[in-house]
């Protein structure tokens, strides 16, 4: 497999898993917001599952614009991408 189909499966999968979060952050705040008591606390979980989702939609769409450059890459350039991949599926990671 070359380092740009690697490149490019690992960041689909990084997507789905983005894409699944997302789901999971919107059923869990619709089942929560379900059994609030109170405004105030429903307000507060709407505020938290929306920033949530503001954080994993921004993920989504910073991951498909680099899949989008990466799959439109020659193999020669597509070095470059690695260490864009990387931090994009593993911000946290050591350099």
């Amino acid at each position: 497999m070359s380092l740009k189909d690697e490149l490019v499966r690992k960041v689909e999968a990084q997507l789905e898993a983005w894409e699944k979060e997302a789901d999971s952050l919107k059923a869990q705040a619709e089942a929560k917001e379900a059994d609030a008591e109170s405004e105030k606390a429903s307000a507060e979980l709407r505020q938290s599952a929306s920033d949530a989702l503001n954080s994993i939609d921004e993920k989504i769409s910073q991951g498909r614009e680099k899949l989008e450059q990466l799959k439109q890459s020659s193999e020669d350039s597509v070095e470059s991408f690695r260490s864009q991949v990387s931090d994009l599926i593993d911000p946290d990671r050591k350099s």
